[in-house]
């Protein structure tokens, strides 16, 4: 009896319908499959997953209060993912902006060589990605530096507004067909390090803050802006010869 009771619990709580209903939706528009403007429609959603309406409205609910859509029609029960303003660009990497470089100020007064080493290794893994010009592995090794960076505070509560931040300025990236700068941003990233490693606390301020502005002068300019401020959706890209949509190096 007391070996069972000593036992780690190895049935672990599952998702919800609702919580599964609320990851596909919340998956479909950081991805761009449904874009901002477009309704969601309670019946059309549960006989597409072949589920009740129940779990699909719980699901609506969450997205409405993670700001992912918005309350529509004279009830206020209709639902539309919400636009996106210049605003909402500028605060979403303005929170990255000043958790990475309050890591990395953290990290420069208090030199750690495995933290540095760590950075340096993923700056080498982006250098051989850029040899072969593999784009998406580039993006995950980005991704992996900057949450990196993110982490080392040691702070879950600053590390998760930082995941939320990052999860909406992929959303306004795929919006936009950008892609990341390989080259530049390398550079960028070294200098980073080395403003780390020397101390330079307003350099490293300064660099962070230049890495990400450029990004939000390009989206803001890239997605379509009606009067108001308010985007709607991306601009239909040029084709190629390959029929796919043209994009633009970048990073953020």
């Amino acid at each position: 009896m007391g070996s069972r009771m000593n036992r780690r619990k190895i049935i672990k709580p599952v998702q919800t319908i609702a919580q599964q209903v609320f990851r596909i939706l919340e998956e479909e528009i950081l991805s761009g499959k449904i874009k901002p403007g477009d309704r969601l429609i309670e019946r059309e959603i549960a006989d597409r997953l072949e589920i009740s309406r129940v779990p699909v409205r719980e699901a609506l609910l969450s997205l409405e209060r993670w700001g992912l859509v918005i309350a529509t029609g004279r009830n206020r029960k209709g639902r539309e993912v919400i636009g996106i303003n210049r605003r909402e660009i500028e605060e979403n990497y303005s929170i990255k902006e000043l958790i990475e470089a309050s890591a990395l100020g953290e990290k420069s007064l208090q030199p750690d060589r495995g933290f540095f080493s760590d950075l340096a290794k993923l700056i080498g893994e982006m250098k051989q990605r850029v040899e072969k010009q593999d784009v998406e592995g580039y993006r995950k090794v980005n991704w992996q530096f900057h949450h990196e960076i993110a982490k080392s505070l040691n702070n879950q509560k600053l590390y998760e507004i930082f995941c939320d931040a990052d999860k909406r300025t992929c959303w306004f990236q795929n919006l936009t067909l950008y892609q990341v700068r390989m080259e530049r941003s390398i550079v960028e990233h070294q200098r980073m390090l080395q403003a780390c490693k020397e101390k330079d606390l307003p350099k490293i301020r300064a660099l962070m803050k230049a890495h990400y502005s450029q990004a939000v002068e390009f989206l803001a300019q890239k997605l379509k802006i009606e009067k108001k401020g308010r985007i709607v959706g991306p601009p239909s890209a040029p084709k190629g010869k390959s029929g796919k949509r043209g994009s633009r190096m970048l990073d953020g």
